[in-house]
């Protein structure tokens, strides 16, 4: 870990520069040895593209916290200190984003910061659940039950998403693949082909005619189409990372087909398990309720909860905002209702969100049974008008010539 520092010489001369060492004790130790005496000292920020691209490409994905959490209670366990549980899961992770971002907790840690506070000045990595769960674990002396309930809190947010996942990459692919063979055919072989078919004056089907209007059109403007084609998925990946384009895709995501069902109760098992998970840990349902509304993914579900939050605040319930909402069906209010009135919250909320992770696990199941036959329909419908367009005219002109 490098250290930019400012030291006086035996001369009395300021100087700057930076110093590498493996904490900060070791960086003032390595100053002093050539004489210097420290007056700030600071960890370094790597600079540069290759950082801003090492950042967006790797980030930390949620199978590097759940292995960096587990890590961390195994050996917070084993009463290994914690600086030194720190660096060595830091020295283990392959992702160098994730390592510079410990190496800069580490040094909040030796300057005599908790994790939790240490770890709240990289919101962009650890999220206010994160946080908040580190931080109830240091307060009630249980940080490494802490740890490991978030581990398991990210595996099943994880393994579920990664699911949905799994099944849309298939059908996608295989789209791609056949739109670009299909750009390629109307691009580069139909014309020719139709040329011959144009010459022999005969009447042709009105899919060939199209087809022939088409793959014309391709021939001399696909360049063109590749542009507005690249354009539209530039100008649509930047909408979608505007605060505006975000809420958008967030509403329309949950009024797609299937996939909108089986994301809202994957967004109804992240509330519940995440509400549960911090409930159960001692932290105020307000607090509670806002950092669940915060993490749940999206625009709509973070309305609906952080107006419950509000309304708990004054002195309501949480299930009298959310039977009102939409998005959250009348067995999810039912249940909350009861966890408030016995004052069972947090085991009511985690059968809900059992409940509702086998909801979405079983639709994931049958949709991936169901996609291919579907795909199967769309190929087939593909690949018959291309053949009816081009084989069956070749066929009838090949017959008049005998």
């Amino acid at each position: 870990m490098k250290f930019k520092y400012k030291a006086r010489n035996q001369a009395g001369t300021l100087q700057e520069g930076v110093v590498e060492a493996s904490t900060l004790a070791n960086a003032t130790t390595v100053l002093q040895q050539h004489n210097l005496v420290v007056t700030a000292i600071e960890p370094g920020k790597e600079e540069g593209v290759l950082s801003v691209f090492s950042r967006f490409w790797e980030g930390v994905s949620d199978k590097e916290f759940v292995i960096f959490s587990r890590q961390l209670a195994v050996m917070i366990d084993a009463r290994v200190p914690l600086m030194t549980a720190i660096k060595g899961v830091a020295e283990q992770t392959a992702n160098p984003y994730f390592a510079r971002v410990l190496s800069f907790v580490l040094f909040d840690i030796d300057e005599g910061k908790s994790l939790s506070e240490s770890l709240k000045k990289h919101p962009e990595v650890f999220s206010d659940l994160y946080v908040n769960m580190v931080q109830s674990g240091e307060v009630s002396g249980n940080l490494q039950k802490a740890l490991m309930d978030l581990a398991n809190n990210i595996e099943k947010n994880y393994t579920l998403t990664q699911k949905v996942k799994g099944v849309l990459y298939y059908p996608a692919f295989v789209l791609s693949a056949f739109l670009v063979v299909a750009f390629l055919m109307l691009t580069f072989v139909i014309p020719k082909l139709m040329v011959m078919l144009e010459e022999t004056n005969a009447k042709l089907p009105i899919t060939t005619r199209a087809l022939i209007s088409v793959g014309n059109f391709m021939q001399h403007w696909w360049w063109a189409v590749l542009l507005a084609i690249f354009c539209g998925v530039v100008l649509a990946i930047y909408y979608s990372s505007t605060e505006e384009g975000e809420k958008e895709f967030d509403i329309i995501k949950l009024k797609m087909p299937i996939i909108g069902r089986v994301l809202g109760y994957i967004y109804l098992a992240r509330f519940s398990e995440n509400l549960s998970t911090l409930v159960k840990s001692g932290l105020p349902i307000v607090n509670a309720l806002q950092i669940s509304g915060r993490v749940v993914g999206n625009f709509k579900f973070e309305q609906d909860i952080l107006e419950a939050a509000e309304r708990v605040k004054s002195g309501g319930t949480i299930s009298e905002v959310l039977q009102k909402k939409n998005n959250f069906p009348p067995i999810m209010t039912q249940m909350i209702k009861v966890g408030e009135e016995t004052g069972r919250l947090d085991s009511t909320l985690m059968i809900m969100s059992k409940f509702y992770s086998r909801e979405a696990d079983q639709i994931v199941s049958n949709l991936s049974s169901i996609i291919e036959p579907v795909l199967i329909v769309i190929l087939g419908v593909g690949v018959g008008i291309l053949v009816f367009s081009i084989i069956i005219p070749i066929y009838n002109i090949a017959q008049g010539i005998k």
